[in-house]
């Protein structure tokens, strides 16, 4: 059903084997090389705007083909966002405890589906499900990405949902801007008729120009590794012809180990020479050498 949009993990194969009376459901999925928004809050804490900002637009792409079918997610958090590819794309996976939008209007009472740091008030309450868990779902993880914090941090198990049902949200944080204040605002409403859909969070402020952010700081850092090549140490290359010596320096020649041969050529009087060298390693390791041509005596 998703298999054409690039921000949900695709199922290639699926199988169903019975064995020691249990039903084994074997499932054959893209890979996800880059690990999960889990994995990367426990390495780094929080992530770089830019970053949290391109990551929650490709999961309201993923979410708007969801809702758009349908299906309602119920088990949105980091740890089902994928990273895939060295781009790091974004891509919604486990659908486990999914419901269509019919079988949510109908949910039995005593049913709760999801985790319960990132569940809506109403998935707590046991009244109907709607797409708008998933969008509640999406603020308390920008919320984490954002801050390096969950939503409810102070709370565990029983307390959490608590505090879900009767509480407001609260998401004052230094780390937050204006916009990203405004746009969790849209996300955790505690009445879902208000809360905003994920195609009118695709236009919200907190993501516009998010895809130009990322490709500024993608040059950036090119810009920033070309400008270190200036500031590596000096070496001096010596030659000596008769009785006298010649130098010549150059900047760390590592970035120009893929280069089968290296030149140095340089002037003396109105003669021009020129040396070769089969690779830089040599050129590292030369310390006096004699000219082509000259004789070294």
């Amino acid at each position: 059903m998703f298999k054409h949009s690039p921000y949900i993990i695709p199922c290639f194969r699926a199988n169903v084997s019975f064995e020691n009376n249990v039903n084994l459901y074997n499932l054959l999925l893209e890979y996800a090389s880059e690990g999960s928004l889990a994995n990367r809050l426990r390495n780094y804490n929080s992530l770089p705007k830019v970053e949290v900002k391109k990551h929650t637009k490709n999961v309201l792409l993923g979410l708007s083909c969801i809702h758009n079918n349908g299906i309602i997610h119920c088990d949105i958090k980091p740890g089902n966002i994928l990273l895939v590819g060295r781009d790091k794309t974004a891509k919604i996976a486990d659908f486990g405890l999914f419901v269509t939008l019919e079988q949510g209007m109908n949910q039995k009472q005593g049913v709760i589906r999801g985790t319960e740091r990132y569940m809506a008030p109403e998935s707590v309450i046991n009244t109907e499900y709607t797409p708008q868990v998933d969008i509640w779902a999406l603020g308390c993880t920008v919320y984490e990405l954002i801050t390096g914090t969950p939503l409810w941090e102070d709370a565990d198990g029983d307390d959490v949902l608590e505090k879900i049902e009767f509480e407001e949200p609260k998401f004052q944080n230094s780390k937050l801007s204006n916009e990203a204040q405004d746009f969790l605002e849209k996300c955790l409403m505690k009445n879902p008729s208000t809360c905003w859909t994920a195609d009118l969070l695709l236009n919200h402020t907190f993501l516009q120009n998010s895809s130009k952010l990322a490709n500024t700081a993608k040059t950036r850092k090119k810009k920033s590794d070309s400008m270190s090549l200036l500031h590596k140490p000096i070496q001096k290359i010596t030659f000596k012809i008769g009785h006298h010596k010649f130098s010549r320096q150059l900047l760390d020649s590592k970035p120009l180990l893929d280069k089968p041969i290296q030149k140095i050529t340089f002037k003396i009087g109105n003669h021009k020479f020129v040396r070769q060298f089969p690779d830089v390693k040599e050129v590292e390791n030369e310390t006096c050498g004699k000219v082509p041509g000259t004789d070294n005596t």
